[in-house]
């Protein structure tokens, strides 16, 4: 969240970056909350200082009468000083996080600038050639013959079966088989080598997390209708947990509490997980095949850093993302994303990778790469201690890595042949042991 102090002292900067995020929180909510809050702790610091005065020598009656009104005084007050402390603080954790002077203002799709456009055949695209929108779909290759939906292409080659975990699980969920689970394993061999390469701790992280973890990262309050709660009955201690929708939370959460020597960031790290998202909202969008599930993998790469590194690490990643596209020999843009569809609170900038699917003849998103300055740290309380022993919030930078589910369907779309045969990306043929997928059947 941002400091306390910050939105006190400059609250029409907050309130018009609040507009400019398409936000719904009140400044003055907040600072009429805040205002009540310290005025309560005002009166209970007097209160309990009167009272300890009459309590340090043996009352009289009379006096005894006064010590007990103070004492219900004082609950009372203390009850309504709990109660102001939590509408303060629910007001400012859905204050959005300022934005990047680059951040684009805008309101969809329409308004995201592109950075990058990579084709296989053309390579980068000219600078002067990239707009806003889906001015790049003119210059992405498409296929000489009818290109099959990844749904009925699996359903062909006998690797996706979306009929028998209907019946299993029920809709938005999927069976990967054979090649396609082969090609998912390869998928996370490649990025995997890659980030161990460069210096990232490898991580097995928990998919269940409390309450304050997806609070500390900003999943909670405002996306707590995309997670699965679980029922707290057969749970230890009848802990309230809740299902991931991304190793994000528990791979930050590791650090929370705690102050690092700066001297031993950035902290680089990568986890694989199975992911859950209830994706209300979303009924009867997306809804076929593995595009827009209940479950899905991801391999997520994040960073710790010092104040002043977040943006230069957030280039960095992206430039993992390019180079994963570019081993895949996948068509691709990069896009800047506008202020008010720039995905969580914590946002203070993000970048998303989206693949070109020839078929549909759209982009599909395969992930974002987001620097959150220090919202999340604050929320968390992860710290450091710069050079001169000053202790700062570090940043926090997280990018998706790979989606698995919607990788698998940028290859299938993007590989596949005339013939209904798939052919395996090269940079994937020493994982799964053959260049081609055919039918099993």
């Amino acid at each position: 969240m941002l400091d306390i102090k910050f939105v006190r002292e400059n609250p029409e900067l907050v309130r018009k970056n609040i507009n400019f995020r398409g936000g719904k929180v009140s400044v003055d909510d907040f600072l009429k909350a805040d205002k009540e809050h310290r005025d309560l702790i005002g009166q209970v610091e007097k209160l309990r200082a009167s009272r300890n005065i009459s309590s340090a020598k043996k009352p009289n009656p009379e006096e005894l009468k006064k010590l007990r009104q103070q004492r219900e005084e004082l609950k009372k007050l203390e009850n309504r000083l709990d109660k102001s402390e939590k509408t303060a603080l629910d007001l400012l954790s859905r204050i959005p996080n300022m934005s990047s002077p680059r951040m684009p203002e805008g309101n969809g799709d329409a308004d995201h600038v592109e950075l990058a456009v990579w084709n296989p055949d053309r390579k980068y695209l000219d600078q002067n050639k990239l707009g806003k929108g889906f001015n790049s779909a003119q210059y992405m290759p498409l296929k000489d013959f009818p290109v099959r939906d990844h749904v009925d292409l699996g359903k062909e080659l006998n690797i996706i079966d979306v009929e028998q975990s209907a019946v299993t699980s029920g809709s938005r969920f999927a069976y990967l088989k054979g090649d396609a689970a082969l090609l998912q394993f390869a998928l996370f061999e490649l990025l995997k080598n890659k980030l161990v390469q460069e210096g990232f701790e490898p991580m097995i992280v928990p998919v269940m997390v409390r309450e304050q973890v997806l609070f500390g990262t900003s999943h909670f309050p405002e996306g707590r209708d995309q997670v699965y709660e679980v029922g707290t009955q057969n749970v230890e201690e009848n802990q309230q947990l809740f299902l991931v929708g991304s190793s994000e939370p528990p791979l930050f959460a590791y650090y929370m509490g705690r102050t690092l020597s700066e001297k031993d960031l950035p902290k680089k790290f990568f986890a694989y997980t199975h992911c859950f998202r209830s994706e209300v909202g979303s009924w009867g969008k997306d809804v076929r095949g593995l595009k827009r599930v209940h479950q899905f993998d991801k391999l997520e790469m994040d960073a710790l850093t010092a104040q002043d590194k977040s943006e230069e690490m957030m280039e960095y990643l992206r430039s993992i993302n390019e180079w994963l596209m570019q081993q895949l020999n996948l068509p691709y843009r990069v896009i800047m994303k506008c202020s008010r569809d720039c995905g969580y609170n914590a946002t203070y900038l993000q970048y998303d990778l989206e693949g070109w699917l020839p078929g549909q003849k759209e982009f599909i998103e395969l992930g974002s790469n987001t620097d959150a300055w220090d919202y999340q740290a604050r929320r968390l309380n992860i710290r450091y201690l710069d050079s001169q022993g000053q202790r700062k919030y570090v940043h926090t930078v997280n990018d998706t890595g790979i989606p698995m589910g919607r990788m698998l369907i940028a290859i299938l779309e993007n590989y596949q042949n005339a013939d209904g045969t798939v052919t395996v990306p090269e940079a994937l043929r020493p994982y799964m042991g053959k260049d081609k997928i055919t039918s099993r059947k």
